[in-house]
């Protein structure tokens, strides 16, 4: 009987730590676009509709939103770029800070987290163990003209489209979100 209650409190354990989403823990959002504050009310009403985000600070001087994330909630990038957009805004850029727990990163590694892949674009060989600043390279969540640096920068198709592509050796089609350090 006592083995069977330890199995059932160790597989609940289980259950409950792979629903967490405590990795990523806040993020900056420039906003292109923002010029005064009912640009900046639009922007902030949009992304308040979102279940991960918990808090917003607004730099309204920098078109700046300094986001906090829901540590029990899954956070997903492009359900922010696509609530500023749909606000009638762009993305300038985004980095996020995320917490690592013992990785090696290298140039063009694909990690995958919580479902979503997330491709270092260079980057030197790093081990991360705390939290670190990710800055995001892809079509829509930065500058047209940073977007185009960092294409240039890795010979990985998958940076073109934001999809997975030949070089990421996948067996679909899927998101990867393409980040550097």
């Amino acid at each position: 009987m006592k083995t069977r209650k330890s199995i059932l409190t160790l597989f609940i354990a289980m259950l409950m730590s792979s629903s967490a989403f405590a990795n990523f823990v806040s993020a900056k959002v420039k906003v292109t676009g923002v010029t005064c504050s009912m640009c900046s009310n639009s922007v902030h009403k949009a992304l308040s509709s979102l279940s991960f985000i918990d808090k917003i600070n607004v730099d309204l001087e920098n078109a700046e939103f300094t986001l906090t994330f829901k540590s029990n909630e899954k956070v997903v990038m492009d359900e922010i770029r696509n609530k500023i957009e749909g606000a009638g805004f762009s993305v300038g850029q985004l980095i996020a800070d995320f917490k690592f727990n013992d990785l090696h990163v290298t140039k063009d590694l694909h990690y995958d987290f919580e479902g979503n892949t997330y491709h270092f674009v260079n980057v030197d060989n790093k081990h991360l163990n705390s939290i670190a600043s990710i800055r995001f390279v892809d079509k829509g969540l930065t500058s047209a003209k940073e977007h185009k640096k960092y294409v240039g920068l890795t010979t990985f198709k998958c940076i073109k489209t934001g999809t997975s592509q030949d070089c990421c050796h996948m067996a679909s089609k899927k998101r990867i979100y393409h980040v550097t350090i």
